[in-house]
């Protein structure tokens, strides 16, 4: 026999022999079928464990170099779609629980109170009444469901004469006017807070007399946003460098029913603030 028919019949028994091999390695990998969502070994993938004592699952690591190219390219496509789903179901509740609170719209506040000035040497702060722009603080509320939080919103008034410490609590017990309210703009003050207009100022320190009002109704965090709104409508228009707080005449180191506990000297709380 000439050998290109040796060689000619040769191909044929191996391309026969290959193929009866593939017919195996699908009867086999149908009758092995495991449990609902895992794949069953095919018959090729078993030669990776000859000769080991931990045998290689077809998807590990270390055989990922075995696979087609085919198959390395739907694999890490396949883990590519997998973290994108992820980090898209992140994005999209981190998104959602801050839609309506744009960070941008924000200041920071990065002026930390001083306490120790208050408590200082003497020094004589003349307040300024001269007249001009008197930015004021109220409230609104961002977010949604149980993520809901608090802002100090920065409203401004025209100040023409007279007291600046009076016209400012004067205006904050009015509160926000009928287009403010319509942006979403409130008031944690009570609408009769009552105030003495006998304030003093000591070492730079303003004594601030209200009425039973102030404190009345309120948890810990209204109670909170109601100090936040006169410390800052007051400390940010003048040069005082706190505020003491006297209700019926005397000074108070805890406020509500919940006993909410306050510093001797109030200063203004890091916080950020809206601007309309």
């Amino acid at each position: 026999m000439p050998e290109s028919d040796k060689l000619k019949s040769l191909l044929y028994i191996l391309t026969g022999t290959l193929f009866v091999l593939v017919l195996l390695d699908k009867s086999i990998g149908n009758k092995n079928t495991s449990s609902p969502g895992q794949e069953s070994p095919s018959f090729f993938s078993k030669f990776n464990t000859i000769g080991k004592t931990n045998p290689l699952s077809p998807t590990s690591p270390e055989n990922k170099g075995k696979q087609t190219h085919e198959q390395v390219m739907d694999q890490a496509e396949d883990e590519i779609l997998t973290e994108l789903m992820q980090n898209g179901e992140g994005s999209s509740e981190e998104l959602s629980s801050d839609s309506n609170d744009p960070e941008e719209m924000f200041i920071p506040i990065v002026e930390m109170p001083k306490p120790e000035l208050a408590s200082g040497p003497s020094r004589n702060i003349r307040l300024d009444h001269s007249p001009g722009e008197i930015k004021l603080y109220f409230l609104k509320f961002y977010g949604r469901g149980n993520k809901v939080h608090s802002r100090l919103v920065q409203l401004k008034r025209k100040f023409d004469h007279g007291d600046k410490i009076l016209f400012i609590m004067k205006e904050l017990t009015k509160g926000p006017s009928a287009e403010e309210k319509t942006q979403g703009v409130l008031n944690a003050l009570p609408n009769r807070m009552e105030y003495s207009k006998e304030y003093s100022v000591e070492n730079g320190v303003l004594k601030l007399y209200l009425g039973p009002d102030f404190e009345a109704g309120a948890g810990p965090e209204l109670l909170k946003d109601r100090v936040d709104q006169i410390c800052y409508s007051i400390l940010e228009n003048s040069e005082l460098k706190g505020i003491r707080l006297f209700i019926n005449g005397k000074q108070v180191r805890s406020l509500g029913g919940v006993g909410l506990p306050i510093p001797e000297v109030l200063t203004k709380n890091p916080r950020k603030i809206a601007t309309l």
